[in-house]
């Protein structure tokens, strides 16, 4: 029996983290609009959103962030252009097929279950990734955020936002980073 590795221990040398192509498909097909320089860009990267595969190296990910930022956001700080994909995201995310069934459900959860729900859904295939949802009071969580990938935390900083005001809520969610791979999202409505 093969020992299985913890959450936050890397993938093994020359194993580069993948993720599905929903988180593609979520925000370069269906949140941000159709853009040629853009797809051009994203192409020559690695990503056709017109031919789309399983799944995706993670790097590429975040690199076609960075061209999205760079393209959609141009005057902006990074920081606030990847929040604002995180937005797109979860927008992006309600048009497909499994979007549409977990966007339906959000107002009947509310904000507490869709936070407590949220690390089970956030997984990125073989990237080391652990999420722990902390309810701190009856409208404040925090999501603890502890992983072997450089995840951006304003993008999840924006995903949440947008999936909270799913649920009907106003939400305010606040980055606090102590570490390039640990960070905590503080959640209040």
């Amino acid at each position: 029996m093969q020992k299985r590795a913890s959450p936050l221990t890397p993938p093994p040398l020359g194993v580069e983290p993948m993720t599905r192509a929903i988180l593609f498909e979520g925000l370069f097909v269906h949140g941000l609009p159709r853009n040629e320089a853009f797809e051009a860009d994203m192409r020559e990267a690695g990503f056709d959103r017109d031919d789309l595969l399983p799944q995706y190296p993670l790097a590429l990910f975040r690199q076609c962030l960075d061209l999205a930022c760079r393209h959609f956001y141009p005057g902006m700080t990074v920081e606030e252009g990847r929040r604002r994909l995180g937005q797109h995201f979860a927008q992006g995310f309600s048009q497909t097929v499994l979007g549409r069934v977990v966007s339906v459900s959000l107002p009947l959860l509310g904000p507490a279950r869709f936070l407590k729900k949220f690390p089970e859904h956030l997984r990125f295939d073989s990237s080391p990734i652990l999420v722990n949802a902390v309810q701190v009071s009856e409208r404040q969580f925090r999501m603890e955020f502890r992983t072997g990938v450089g995840l951006s935390p304003f993008f999840l900083r924006g995903l949440l936002e947008e999936g909270l005001r799913m649920t009907r809520v106003t939400p305010n969610v606040r980055v606090t980073q102590s570490a390039p791979i640990s960070f905590d999202l503080h959640i209040t409505w």
